[in-house]
């Protein structure tokens, strides 16, 4: 297996770390010229002010990954899904735009560009670096993969802007910076992403794909160009003609299109030119009629366009050419631009006099019945697999930086990540094998941070090397170590990627009961609870052990504990829960939660909150379901990977609720409940935790008909028609029932129009008593609040119909010839709503999951138990969001260092200041210099440096509500006297 490492260091001329981002931090190797990117010939202007410019934009938009796996897509292979070849559409291309310097040409996905350049020789090499300096070639967005905005992370979109913004800059310099974010097919547009691609150094941002009645409104009153409000940043916006980013129809001339090409022979009886001039300028007539800055945008492109690159310029310059030759009688002049190009040239027509929005632009519909609702929970498993994907490549980050490793292991992970976040892999909606190839590179990711977590944990616990193993599936009760155990010991060594000390309860499949649990920093042994494995985790995987122990680990910041398991009959320490038996109502109580179930269906009734003068409220619990819709008389639109469309506006049980047992301990307790023979709820309370876990397994759903399963929570809160979901983990949006802030919305599907996607977060608020009820979640669903003190979660479908939006094939997921089973959890948090910030923090609990790494009958660790984060970011609300070794000579290291105040202003956030040489216990700092978000840029390219430092002081700097900044610091080790 080979390493991946994003640069080649052979050609370097000093030892370093071969990781994506070491060069960057290098700037002595570049001229001050060179790493500014140019402003010159940034805007085109007509040569008369009476004449629209039309900025003809040439593009291919390359999916990594749909019909076709990201290799298929790039090398050609399976054609008879699609006779698409990316490195083709590339080499033609570059060779076009090499023969004319008058051409531009648009490229986005970098997971491409780099698989290509890599193939390429130095003379194709030295033409690309021409190109990118004359502004002929031009990179937009410049992410890895073009990401989806509904159901990513934040912190994984900034990683995969970093996957490919700091590629290009290592590659091109600063010249091949992009200036403006091309978000033109994701299936709806966040308030996040606008954020972050502004963060990034990406001034403007355009798009196709909004609601079809707010494109109608826009579109008539002039206003499909406009400034995006988006976490105090001001985001040029523009959305694309017609909400499409192909070409004008019948305008086509790549070799896959039938359309008719520029025939200029006036003696052939195929002549053209006139009529197709004349419709041409037709269209342009009617574009220019809804934008009102005297510049329009042409895009000639399409989903893998240009692979004849030669035969769609010659046509396309045939038709400038003639449109140009009369300009005075239709009024338009043609040029070769970029959207950069045209920003710029909206922006000084314009003049801020554009308007401006700050929700955002969910829930996405092309048609009155076609709401594109489900994807927002399509393929569960894969969401949550690239959810905890996420949280291991942090946690391998770490361990790579507290080992002084100078490998780069975590970039397998890191682009297999990136990867995963492009808009048809984790929504869900590629083809089954594509869908299988994404977690294929996840896993081989996952294998080589295995590697360095269980190595790492080895060499700073002081045991011997080759004793940890990973456990991958824990999460299905199944484990080799503890498997293959008997009468030996266990070793139980947990990570805490958290800068500030926790506790944690951990649950350890076993055969058997008969252990104690000794604490290894002291050689005392500590309470733990034995629970029988529940039958609806056999459901998941056959494979599960009968038995689980769960104890609470108290972890170190971002360090670990060591934990064994003792063989032993006798323990005053260890209890065996049991199953309790019910008279009456079930009443459980916590630190500070007090919950009631019925005693004849398990059912959740009411929750109480002692720490917050005992408020009260009714609160249940349901799984339901939706049948799904194949088309009726009023419109043929089916439920599909993309589309959510109910065949009614009400679910129906899945089954009737049937409690199953009932578990208490000291430690926690817990309640199961059955509904029908494939969905069950384990409703657990831990003693010391202050929130409710909701442990749900959903599957095999049967395949009579297209089904869509919810979890539905329903309180006596006063909601108001209103609930709020997060932006990808961000800021909180408000929704209303029914209500678009910006257009009167004509409701055509009660439901799924009123779906949205959440991230990690759902609140509902009883504004008058001042009441929240949070539900977090650990992967991304779709959700809606239908009615007063209500709110529902897609957790999982499966359909046997495809909704006729390009995938062709039904959304329906097996496993050993039967529907895919999904497990996952939810945590609910009641409280006051002047505590909102505590969900900041219960939301990264649930995000960085401690990393537990098992050993068998191996030596205790020297060291049982380190910390390695200083005081400066011992606080709840500072987050170490990335690190990573970037450069090294000897035992002085330079890190990518990003820091985050989780929580913003309107949620009680106040600025956090961090003292950077007090970020590591064992580290000093030498130098740092601030970076844009993505790392790939001075933060002076990005923001005016002296305001946006205007808190800082030294070493010691100031995070604003819910900012995010990014470092290269570099450290040596510090010292004791």
């Amino acid at each position: 297996m080979t390493r991946l490492c994003f640069l080649v260091v052979a050609a370097l001329s000093i030892v370093g770390c071969s990781g994506l981002i070491r060069d960057a931090y290098l700037r002595k190797l570049r001229t001050p010229e060179n790493e500014r990117q140019s402003e010159s010939d940034t805007s085109v202007t007509a040569d008369d002010s009476d004449l629209v410019t039309v900025h003809v934009v040439p593009h291919t938009h390359d999916d990594v990954g749909w019909l076709k796996t990201m290799d298929q897509y790039y090398y050609g292979a399976k054609g008879e899904i699609r006779k698409d070849g990316v490195q083709y559409i590339i080499d033609t291309v570059i060779d076009e735009l090499y023969k004319d310097p008058a051409k531009t040409f648009i490229y986005v996905e970098i997971a491409f560009f780099k698989m290509w350049w890599e193939e390429q020789d130095k003379e194709t090499h030295t033409k690309v670096r021409e190109l990118i300096k004359r502004k002929q070639l031009e990179f937009i967005n410049g992410g890895f993969v073009m990401n989806d905005e509904a159901g990513v992370h934040y912190s994984a979109t900034i990683d995969q802007f970093s996957a490919g913004l700091v590629w290009l800059t290592e590659t091109f310099g600063g010249e091949a910076e992009p200036r403006v974010a091309w978000q033109i097919d994701p299936f709806g547009h966040s308030r996040a992403q606008a954020a972050l691609s502004y963060q990034s150094g990406l001034k403007g941002v355009f798009f196709a794909r909004i609601h079809y009645q707010d494109y109608e409104r826009r579109k008539k009153e002039k206003d499909l160009e406009f400034m995006w409000e988006a976490e105090g940043d001001s985001v040029f916006t523009g959305v694309l003609y017609r909400a499409n980013y192909m070409e004008p129809t019948g305008f086509c001339f790549d070799t896959r299109c039938t359309d008719t090409p520029m025939i200029t022979n006036p003696n052939s009886p195929e002549y053209n030119l006139p009529e197709r001039v004349a419709d041409f300028v037709e269209y342009l007539k009617d574009q220019s009629a809804h934008y009102r800055s005297g510049h329009i945008m042409i895009t000639m492109g399409r989903d893998f366009a240009y692979q004849n690159a030669h035969k769609y310029f010659k046509n396309l310059d045939i038709l400038m050419g003639a449109v140009n030759g009369n300009t005075t009688s239709h009024g338009f002049r043609m040029v070769y631009s970029t959207p950069s190009r045209y920003m710029d040239a909206v922006l000084e027509a314009t003049n801020g006099t554009l308007s401006t929005k700050q929700d955002d632009h969910f829930p996405y519909a092309d048609f009155p019945h076609a709401y594109w609702t489900g994807y927002f929970t399509s393929r569960p498993a894969l969401k949550g697999y690239i959810r905890d994907s996420n949280n291991m490549l942090q946690t391998c980050r770490q361990l790579e930086v507290l080992v002084g490793s100078k490998r780069c292991d975590a970039d397998s992970l890191w682009l297999a990540l990136s990867v995963a976040q492009h808009h048809d892999a984790i929504t869900g909606t590629s083809k089954q094998h594509v869908a299988d190839d994404y977690a294929r590179q996840l896993a081989v990711g996952q294998e080589f941070c295995e590697g360095v977590i269980n190595r790492g944990l080895e060499e700073l616990s002081g045991m011997g090397i080759g004793g940890l193993q990973s456990c991958r599936l824990l999460n299905e009760s199944v484990c080799s170590v503890t498997a293959q155990s008997g009468t030996k010991p266990v070793t139980v060594v947990v990570y805490n990627a958290r800068p500030v000390q926790r506790n944690k309860y951990v649950r350890i499949p076993l055969l058997h009961p008969h252990y104690r649990v000794i604490d290894l920093s002291n050689m005392e042994p500590i309470t733990a609870s034995f629970v029988a494995t529940s039958p609806n985790t056999k459901r998941v995987n056959p494979q599960a052990l009968p038995i689980e122990v769960v104890f609470e680990a108290f972890l170190p910041a971002m360090g670990f504990s060591s934990y064994q398991l003792a063989p032993s009959f006798f323990s005053f320490h260890s209890h065996r829960l049991v199953s309790q038996p019910v008279e009456e109502d079930i009443k459980i109580e916590s630190k500070t939660l007090v919950v009631e179930f019925d005693s004849k269906t398990g059912s959740l009734k009411s929750i109480t909150n002692k720490a917050f003068d005992m408020i009260h409220d009714m609160l249940g619990c349901r799984v339901m379901e939706y049948q799904s819709s194949t088309g009726d008389e009023k419109d043929k639109q089916a439920s599909g990977a993309y589309i959510f469309r109910p065949a009614e506006t009400a679910p129906t049980e899945v089954g009737p609720p049937v409690l199953t047992n009932y578990l208490v301990g000291k430690e926690f307790s817990e309640v199961w409940q059955d509904f029908g023979e494939w969905a069950s709820l384990v409703t657990r309370l831990y003693y010391n935790k202050d929130y409710i876990e909701v442990e749900w397994t959903v599957g095999p759903i049967p395949d009579d008909m297209g089904r869509e399963v919810i979890i539905r929570y329903d309180s006596s809160l006063k909601t108001n028609s209103k609930f709020y979901t997060d932006s990808n983990g961000r800021g909180m949006m408000q929704r209303i029932l029914n209500k678009q802030p910006t257009w009167d919305l004509n409701v055509t599907e009660p439901v799924a129009g009123n779906y949205y996607p959440v991230n990690t977060k759902a609140t509902l608020l009883d504004e008058d008593r001042g009441v929240q009820l949070t539900v977090l979640t650990d992967r991304s669903h779709g959700a809606a609040s239908l009615a007063q003190g209500q709110v529902e979660f897609m957790v999982h479908r499966r359909l046997q119909v495809d909704d006729d939006r390009g995938v062709d094939e039904p959304l329906n997921e097996t496993r050993d010839g039967q529907g895919l089973v999904v497990k996952g959890r939810h945590w609910l948090y009641y409280s006051k709503f002047q505590s909102m910030d505590r969900t900041r923090v219960l939301s990264q609990e649930l995000f960085y999951r401690p990393t537990i790494a098992l050993g068998l009958d191996i030596p205790a660790p020297e060291h049982p138990a380190r910390g390695f984060s200083d005081s400066a970011v011992n606080n709840m609300y500072l987050n170490v969001l990335t690190v990573i070794n970037v450069d090294y000579q000897g035992d002085v290291f330079t890190y990518l260092l990003r820091l985050e105040n989780i929580v913003p202003h309107n949620e009680g956030g106040t600025p956090l200041t961090v003292d950077l040489n007090l970020v590591f216990k064992e580290k000093t700092l030498v130098e740092f210099a601030e970076r844009g978000l993505a790392g790939d840029r001075p933060i002076s390219h990005v923001r005016d440096e002296a305001y946006h430092t205007r808190g800082d002081e030294g070493s010691v700097i100031m995070l604003q509500p819910l900012q995010i900044r990014t470092f290269f610091a570099t450290y040596k080790p510090k010292v004791e006297f």
